[in-house]
């Protein structure tokens, strides 16, 4: 990786993302909690900056950060039913910030560069799924307005992704 961060930047965004952690998130296996990376965050920043370049420029990330203690939280139903639990994986904090941080880059890539769709209300700041409803709704009624007929289908991806199904097709995009 070529054009990798630089390590002040990297050092900079570290920083500023450690502070905005919230203090009540758990643990992971390295039994290192958000509140201790918050109060400690002067003194690693600088090892842990060099941490997350060298990751980047690796493409490798410590195998102790590939380790999750794998949860099960009661979504609803019988409780004594597997299929009413959902997985909550619990990752190291460290971790979860460079992903983080690589998140808001690939977002701050996208947009800057106006590749995601305007139609697009997922993972996208200012968006949600009540956004898309409301701009849904608009569209039905001016069709409803025109004398236009509508018809909706509703499809259910819930089971599909609760059941653990694959999904055949796996687009990847890279960004350069």
């Amino acid at each position: 990786m070529k054009n990798c961060v630089m390590l002040p930047l990297l050092l900079i965004w570290f920083i500023k993302k450690l502070n905005k952690l919230k203090m009540n998130k758990v643990p992971g296996l390295d039994f290192v909690g958000t509140k201790m990376l918050v109060e400690l965050s002067e003194v690693i920043s600088e090892v842990v900056a060099i941490l997350f370049n060298k990751s980047l420029t690796t493409a490798e990330i410590p195998n102790d950060w590939k380790l999750a203690n794998v949860t099960p939280v009661f979504k609803k139903g019988s409780k004594s039913s597997p299929a009413n639990y959902r997985p909550i994986s619990l990752t190291v904090n460290l971790c979860k910030v460079l992903e983080s941080l690589i998140r808001d880059e690939m977002i701050n890539h996208l947009e800057k560069h106006v590749l995601i769709n305007d139609t697009q209300h997922g993972f996208v700041r200012n968006k949600s799924c009540l956004t898309n409803l409301l701009v849904f709704m608009e569209e039905v009624t001016s069709y409803l307005d025109s004398g236009f007929p509508v018809d909706v289908i509703y499809l259910d991806f819930q089971k599909a992704f609760d059941k653990g199904k694959k999904i055949s097709k796996i687009c990847l995009f890279v960004l350069t």
